[in-house]
């Protein structure tokens, strides 16, 4: 039984080897860490894709601007 707070989780041996690269490579010392450091990582990413598209979307704003009017 988990502490209170925390939840068992079971996870393939791929995972597993995957999130042990994790560890090595970003100095996290348990699985639970290196699982933080990926959830983390997604999350920062997906707030980047959304950053991106708007990026985007106000690029092709711009794109469709009279130039004439900006003078």
């Amino acid at each position: 039984m988990p502490p209170e707070g925390y939840t068992t989780i079971t996870v393939s041996d791929r995972l597993a080897a995957k999130l042990t690269r994790i560890m090595v490579r970003h100095d996290c010392s348990s699985y639970a860490e290196a699982i933080k450091y990926a959830a983390d990582t997604t999350l920062v990413q997906e707030d980047e894709i959304t950053i991106r598209e708007l990026v985007r979307l106000l690029a092709e704003r711009v794109d469709g601007v009279d130039e004439s009017i900006l003078r």
